[in-house]
């Protein structure tokens, strides 16, 4: 009931370095993922709703402990077309053969994040550098452009790893994402293909189709689920009114009463992201942003790790057949862990920091040229 299985092509790849197939490597070398390996679900924290909400709430106690003491450096990096974005940094000196993890959270997600806590924690332990990736306009940091971000826009994650690939060629590059950042660093590494610079990357609940997640999410009227809804449409709008007079300065016609009184995340979509990018509908910019289509060209070893019980990233949208046609692809499809949650043993214990540092340290050992 609590087994972690693991789907993939029959023939995974091939390391050229060991020789070793993709699939045995994780068996060998990743117990958290291996043949018989149980994710239990706390006691205290049943159910994928509860998952959720307990990871949820786990950012605000983040938090508050990181303006107390913090454990980031923040860079502030200047994109080609005149905007910023803010890195956090954990262990960003004396860089020398360190290997960096690039990370991209939710929506609006912050280095606060729970799971982005517990997760470079246990990089910072490996001796690993970690630099959590913010969308503009994110993490306290103001748009210096008018042009936002949205949810498959892909330039500025792609700047930041090349230009790290540049800076500190010596340094092994990995890609580690959530949610909503899991959509977009998917798409970017297939969209990279064969010249993507990452050794590896993580894809945690991944929607991997926007468009019929958003529009999944918005139906919700009478559901627990609405709630999340809610959550990310008011996340979207704050994001908004904390940079409208910059926004506003695009020769773009935005209306902002209907911005303001949008009741759902589609709605917003239409009214401010797809004007704001120039796409002719919000469907159309969700298309265009979704990972899925981009799965097939992915050449480095990628790992999706989903939840049956995800209230948000459902299990009908994962695209299955895609993902066992691709050798250089694993699914750790779990049966509980809600939408990031992954609060495990007794006492509610963050579990997914130990899937991703295992698989990371043997895609070191087996993919590092």
């Amino acid at each position: 009931m609590y087994r972690i299985s693991l789907v993939h092509a029959k023939d995974t790849h091939e390391s050229p370095g060991s020789q070793a197939r993709l699939a045995d490597i994780i068996q060998e070398e990743c117990p958290s993922l291996a043949k018989d390996a149980l994710f239990k679900q706390s006691p205290f924290v049943p159910g994928g709703h509860a998952q959720t909400i307990y990871a949820f709430l786990g950012y605000y106690a983040y938090y508050a402990h990181s303006l107390l003491k913090p454990k980031f450096t923040r860079e502030i990096f200047l994109l080609s077309d005149g905007g910023t974005i803010a890195l956090d940094w954990a262990l960003c000196k004396n860089h020398t053969n360190r290997p960096i993890v690039t990370v991209l959270s939710g929506v609006t997600g912050t280095s606060c994040d729970f799971y982005v806590r517990k997760c470079y924690k246990e990089f910072v332990r490996l001796n690993y550098s970690v630099v959590v990736v913010h969308s503009r306009g994110c993490g306290g940091s103001k748009l210096t452009t008018p042009l936002p971000f949205h949810c498959g826009f892909t330039n500025d994650y792609k700047e930041v790893v090349d230009d790290l690939h540049k800076r500190l060629p010596k340094c092994p590059l990995f890609g580690l994402s959530f949610s909503l950042g899991a959509n977009i660093m998917t798409k970017y590494v297939g969209e990279e293909g064969e010249n993507c610079p990452l050794v590896a990357a993580i894809a945690v609940g991944n929607p991997y189709d926007m468009y019929k997640v958003i529009k999944h999410l918005d139906s919700q009227r009478l559901s627990p689920s609405k709630i999340y809804d809610m959550a990310i449409l008011n996340f979207l709008k704050t994001a908004f009114k904390a940079n409208q007079s910059t926004i506003m300065s695009a020769p773009v016609e935005f209306n902002i009463r209907k911005i303001a009184q949008s009741s759902s995340i589609m709605e917003f979509t239409e009214e401010m992201t797809r004007k704001a990018f120039a796409y002719k509908s919000a469907k159309h910019l969700l298309d265009d942003s979704s990972c899925g289509p981009h799965l097939d060209n992915i050449r480095i070893p990628t790992m999706f790790l989903n939840s049956l019980d995800d209230p948000i990233c459902i299990k009908s949208l994962i695209p299955f057949e895609k993902l066992v046609s691709n050798p250089y692809l694993v699914l750790a499809l779990t049966v509980h862990g809600g939408h990031i949650g992954y609060m495990g043993n007794s006492w509610p214990t963050s579990w997914v920091e130990l899937p991703v540092s295992q698989f990371f340290a043997a895609m070191l050992k087996h993919y590092h040229k």
